[in-house]
């Protein structure tokens, strides 16, 4: 699987399939370099409640309820753009739902970053990650002497390692120690003869024996998104571990980033 970042700054980036199909999108405010910063995560889910629901008996008529501030029916709520209306076969009464099918960004998880304390994920609830607020110290803390690696358990109950290197993230199983899971892969201007501009992309690499109970007697009933999980080829990754791999490497890379700014004396980073 690839994910495409739509800015070399991740944490203000639009992430897409290599369709064009957008998953999640990161915005971070900008702050001094010596106040915290806050990357705020969000995720596309799929709009499928029910609008507007009314039953009628004139086939001949179809009305939609006026708003409830509008007696006078002047502000009829239209139907929206790419909705569905589906009416029952009803001999005597027919009941029009619509629909609204348009996709919309729900909050996956906030990064709180600190310079002098701990920082802080928070999480909202969305693929059965719990709701919560977590310090990294014990969600994803840092081993080894240069602390350059950053240990996680994914909602597989497997152990991850993130290996910050000089100028990228790899993401490793600890069962699996020499072959990376996943990597992100830097922006690229495509100045130099033969090459060409491309954006900055994080390749996902997991085998079906590592997804544990995302298998084919899998209750796809129990998935929050269907249309997202079928577009992402769910032999692949479970959404779950998906965006956990996604909101720890937002973690990671900014502090990937800032080691490798430090030695630049660059503070764009730094917000």
């Amino acid at each position: 699987m690839r994910l495409r970042f739509s800015t070399d700054h991740v944490r203000n980036s639009i992430i897409t399939t290599e369709q064009g199909q957008v998953l999640y999108k990161v915005v971070t405010p900008f702050r001094p370099f010596f106040m915290k910063g806050t990357s705020t995560l969000w995720k596309i889910i799929p709009n499928t409640p029910p609008l507007i629901s009314k039953t009628r008996t004139d086939k001949s008529n179809i009305e939609l309820e006026p708003d409830e501030e509008d007696l006078d029916g002047s502000n009829v709520t239209p139907v929206a753009e790419g909705s569905h209306v589906i009416q029952s076969n009803g001999n005597e009464e027919e009941e029009d739902i619509i629909l609204d099918m348009r996709d919309q960004f729900a909050q996956l998880a906030q990064i709180e970053f600190h310079k002098f304390q701990t920082s802080r994920i928070r999480w909202f609830g969305l693929n059965n990650l719990g709701q919560g607020e977590v310090s990294t110290k014990e969600f994803i803390p840092s081993r080894g002497i240069t602390r350059r690696s950053r240990i996680f358990t994914g909602p597989d109950y497997r152990i991850y390692r993130w290996h910050l290197g000089m100028r990228v993230c790899k993401l490793y199983l600890e069962s699996e120690p020499n072959d990376p899971v996943a990597q992100y892969h830097r922006y690229s201007t495509g100045l130099l003869p033969g090459k060409r501009p491309r954006c900055g992309f994080l390749d996902i690499n997991l085998s079906k024996s590592n997804q544990g109970y995302c298998d084919e007697n899998t209750d796809t009933n129990n998935y929050t998104d269907h249309e997202l999980e079928h577009n992402l080829d769910r032999d692949m990754i479970s959404p779950e571990l998906l965006d956990t791999i996604i909101v720890t490497f937002i973690y990671v890379e900014k502090l990937r980033r800032e080691r490798e700014q430090a030695g630049k004396k660059d503070m764009r980073w730094n917000y």
